[in-house]
């Protein structure tokens, strides 16, 4: 699952490079993070055959380390998730205010208007200062070169933590 407000055409290109063989889900909306009430990404879940959630992992889900390609090579074998492996309560929730600001963020970016977006998301980031969606989103926005122009720059992000921004 991909969250990138900018449309799936940003992410398209992550998807491709990976090489990955399943279906990545865009949502542009976040409604996956208002329901399961996660507030990062890169997030993975498995559903079965009849729609059921069967996995989830929240924030780090990373395809290449051997124990998470394990357990999506076993899912898909099988169909379902070995005992003691599966659906476990998510850590936090989102508030209703940050979704509002997320929300409101994005209608002010569908409109075309990039500056006022990026004041609603700068103010739902000092209200819940963990919310990498949003302050990712803003980043993405304000910063394109470092997320779309070739690989990802976590050496700046890292440099945004650090400098509190």
């Amino acid at each position: 699952m991909a969250v990138d407000l900018q449309g799936p055409e940003k992410a398209r290109p992550f998807h491709t490079a990976a090489r990955a063989e399943f279906t990545t889900v865009i949502d542009e909306a976040n409604s996956l993070a208002a329901l399961f009430g996660f507030k990062a990404i890169p997030n993975g879940m498995l559903l079965d055959e009849q729609g059921r959630l069967a996995f989830k992992h929240f924030s780090g889900f990373d395809i290449r380390k051997p124990e998470t390609a394990e357990i999506v090579k076993m899912f898909l074998a099988s169909r379902a998730m070995p005992a003691g492996i599966g659906v476990a309560a998510s850590k936090d929730g989102l508030t209703v205010e940050s979704m509002e600001h997320f929300r409101a963020g994005l209608k002010r970016l569908k409109s075309g208007d990039t500056v006022g977006a990026a004041k609603i998301w700068r103010e739902g980031i000092a209200l819940e200062p963990d919310n990498w969606l949003m302050r990712k989103q803003l980043w993405a926005l304000e910063n394109p070169d470092r997320f779309y122009a070739g690989p990802i720059d976590f050496a700046w992000q890292k440099e945004q933590i650090a400098g509190g921004r």
